[in-house]
């Protein structure tokens, strides 16, 4: 860790969006119901998001448990048994939600990032 002024810093303080995976695996499971590690590769390719393999399942038990996802196994002869999850009704609500919420957060964000480059314009790592 880094330290700014004295002050401890990491360059990912203030990149992550606390349980921004949520509304990544929702907006997956809206397309189609999937397995987790379907979820791993989509979450990588279309949110950006690297999960390791057991926090996605603890996170997808919390989601169910809280009524946003539903999962049934999907059992075939002769292939390993796979769960499959669902987004729910209650689910899709929360999304939307959530994708309200991150809106409001992204326009803070530019808004942060066009008065900073006011202040510093002759700074161009930005």
């Amino acid at each position: 860790m880094n330290s700014v002024n004295g002050a401890p810093f990491r360059s990912r303080d203030f990149g992550t969006i606390e349980r921004f995976v949520e509304p990544c695996i929702l907006l997956l499971l809206s397309k189609e119901p999937a397995h987790g590690y379907g979820l791993l590769e989509g979450l990588e390719t279309h949110c950006g998001e690297k999960v390791d393999v057991g926090d996605l399942y603890r996170t997808l038990r919390r989601m169910e448990h809280d009524g946003w996802v539903s999962s049934a196994w999907d059992r075939k002869e002769n292939q390993r048994d796979k769960r499959i999850y669902t987004i729910t009704e209650e689910g899709s609500a929360f999304l939307k939600h959530a994708v309200a919420s991150l809106r409001e957060t992204d326009e803070l964000i530019h808004h942060l990032f066009s008065g900073y480059k006011k202040v510093y314009s002759n700074n161009k790592t930005l």
